[in-house]
């Protein structure tokens, strides 16, 4: 089954003829009512280094802002999901004592002058 919220397209299939215009149709709406604008205020030397970096790129620059926000909310996904790892670790009590890993540390440097 596929997981998209639109039907499939084949031909003869689901979508041939006047279904693929209502698929269409669907699909403009169902991405038009998904965005939201929203503004921000930001340096004119980065809006100016955005522009020029969309114009190179052929995008505009809500597409490369758009980018912009999935890479950073997929990297802060990750660094949470560590986080919870981490603690759940430490619950049941996976973890190193502090002075261990100083002394590990420790050791390490000292091969490091020799």
């Amino acid at each position: 089954k596929h997981s998209h919220p639109w039907p499939r397209f084949e031909p003869g299939g689901e979508c041939d003829g006047i279904g693929s215009i209502l698929l269409y149709s669907y699909i403009f709406f169902y991405i038009v009512c998904t965005m939201k604008t929203v503004t921000f205020r930001a340096p004119e030397e980065k809006i100016s280094a955005l522009d020029s970096l969309a114009d190179a790129q052929k995008r505009d620059r809500s597409f490369l802002i758009n980018e912009a926000v999935d890479q950073y909310l997929s990297l802060n996904e990750y660094h949470r999901d560590l986080i919870e790892q981490g603690l759940r670790q430490d619950a049941a009590g996976k973890s190193i004592a502090h002075e261990e890993v100083r002394r590990k540390a420790a050791s390490w440097n000292l091969k490091g002058k020799k």
